[in-house]
């Protein structure tokens, strides 16, 4: 493994960032909860309009997908966050780990200089994870990754 291997581990309200991945002292994870509070969401919750001279509430009129809204608001927080450490060379590698959902919202913003470093990404819903088993599973699925390219690597050498 690099020395310089960050992983995110996400689902729509929460981020665990590991960072250091691959030293023996790991810092701890950073974690980041949506500050988004589901916005879009409560602003569909809310009714639009007064209520109806009858005294009945007035149903809110739905636009968009306010939960799809709020996961890519805090998926754009959250690379933001990645991308400014990735700029100051905090990192070379990333690995992404998020529920099935949230991981197509991740991978369509992601910026084209933070894409780069991404070394694997999985649909995997690790967030509820105590630190030390998630710190461990992560290393795990990243060895294995880099076992698979080192010996892809071999193979085509070896044809060549």
């Amino acid at each position: 493994m690099s020395a310089r291997t960050w992983a995110l581990v996400m689902d729509a309200t929460r981020a665990r960032i590991l960072r250091r991945i691959d030293s023996v002292n790991g810092e701890e994870p950073v974690e980041l909860v949506s500050k988004a509070g589901q916005k879009h969401l409560q602003a569909h919750m809310i009714p639009a309009q007064p209520p109806h001279p009858n005294g009945q509430p007035v149903a809110p009129v739905l636009k968009g997908d306010p939960v799809r809204d709020d996961m890519q608001d805090f998926a754009h927080q959250t690379l933001s966050y990645l991308d400014a450490h990735h700029r100051c060379d905090d990192f070379e590698r990333l690995a992404i780990f998020a529920s099935p959902a949230m991981l197509g919202t991740l991978l369509q913003a992601l910026p084209a200089g933070l894409k780069r470093s991404v070394m694997m990404d999985g649909p995997l819903n690790l967030i509820a994870l105590p630190e030390a088993e998630l710190r461990a599973r992560v290393r795990q699925l990243i060895h294995e990754t880099d076992q698979t390219a080192a010996s892809d690597r071999l193979t085509w050498r070896q044809r060549k």
